[in-house]
């Protein structure tokens, strides 16, 4: 069973629960066995500044246990060349963690159409631009699609994306993978992809394997009883075959 996840919101992130403290997930997830975890709070908004990122840093170092605990921040691209946060801000984090399709945030391009070869056009075009941001890590949540962003069912919605992924220049995604592979870039494996019932990213995972590309392990979880969804993922790990050597790992820094 995997015992990483290394995409956590507290409250600082506003659309997380009062009770994502992070003395009490570093205790749930103490509890749960977990070997290593990250914070990665969204940067939009006005309250999650230098300060508060300082603040966090100073409460996960005074933690003394045997889990490895790295504070990490969840960016998205605007567009092209265009991130949510600035280089300066972005330092100060162990990992920055871009998502190519924050849609339902406010300044995020959106496809022209509700077509499948639109999206595949547009989230090609989102996803290599978080690539080509010199601060990414890893990428969260690539080509999985919110229904409540479209105004779809889960169901409408998983079957809009498998026609999205048929529509997928396969040359074009190979070569922005071996960039990610190159770049050290992680790809997140999330159980969003299960609970939403897109399996069939499945071969997108297998893709990123034969490419090399690391799979960056993640919940996305905002409130407590979250914590426990990336063990949702323990059939897909086994399924993909993937060892220790797949896996992305946050680097040691020096601060």
């Amino acid at each position: 069973m995997l015992k990483i996840d290394y995409h956590i919101h507290t409250q600082i992130s506003p659309c997380a629960s009062e009770d994502m403290e992070i003395h009490r997930i570093i205790q749930a997830e103490e509890e749960r066995g977990m070997n290593a975890i990250g914070f990665t709070d969204h940067c939009y908004g006005f309250e999650y500044k230098i300060l508060r990122a300082e603040a966090a840093r100073k409460e996960i170092s005074q933690y003394d246990g045997s889990m490895e605990v790295f504070l990490g921040l969840e960016a998205h691209m605007h567009q092209y060349r265009h991130a949510s946060v600035m280089l300066e801000f972005a330092a100060q984090f162990d990992y920055v963690l871009m998502a190519p399709n924050h849609y339902h945030l406010r300044g995020v391009v959106r496809p022209d159409a509700m077509t499948p070869r639109s999206f595949a056009i547009h989230e090609m075009y989102m996803f290599e631009a978080a690539l080509n941001c010199p601060f990414t890590d890893a990428i969260a949540h690539p080509f999985v699609f919110l229904p409540s962003t479209f105004g779809l069912n889960v169901d409408e919605m998983a079957e809009f994306s498998a026609e999205v992924m048929t529509c997928i220049d396969d040359k074009r995604l190979a070569y922005a993978l071996d960039m990610a592979a190159q770049r050290e870039i992680g790809i997140e494996l999330s159980p969003r992809f299960l609970s939403l019932r897109q399996s069939h990213l499945m071969e997108f995972y297998r893709m990123c394997l034969e490419r090399q590309v690391k799979l960056f392990i993640g919940s996305d979880a905002h409130a407590l009883d979250a914590l426990a969804s990336v063990d949702l993922l323990q059939p897909a790990i086994e399924e993909l075959e993937v060892g220790e050597e797949n896996l992305w790992y946050p680097k040691e820094w020096a601060w």
